[in-house]
């Protein structure tokens, strides 16, 4: 067990039923969690809901294209195991957040 600040954390994803942080460093740390239950934890202000499957920091984000249908791409400045889009209904709360 290791104590892991949240500013370490570049994003939080599902995989295999299992949720994975990864940092900054691109260390990745498993946990026994559901990530609706981490979001209720994390501050809203630095962490976001992206898709269903990740929770990403603001500090994480490279930069963010338009995606076909008025949907964003976002990319992050670590890797990520697959393209985070932010669908179409959730983009004006993304920008609201992102522009914070």
């Amino acid at each position: 067990l290791r104590p892991l600040p949240t500013r370490e954390m570049a994003y939080l994803y599902i995989d295999n039923k299992m949720v994975k942080i990864v940092t900054d460093e691109q260390q990745t740390y498993y946990l026994d969690s559901r990530l609706d239950e981490l979001m209720a934890k994390l501050d809203p202000n630095v962490f976001f809901r992206a898709i269903r499957q990740f929770i990403i920091a603001h500090k994480a984000i490279k930069d963010i294209s338009i995606w076909f249908g008025s949907k964003l791409s976002v990319n992050l400045k670590v890797a990520v195991p697959e393209k985070i889009i932010v669908s179409k209904a959730r983009v004006p709360e993304f920008k609201a957040w992102y522009t914070r």
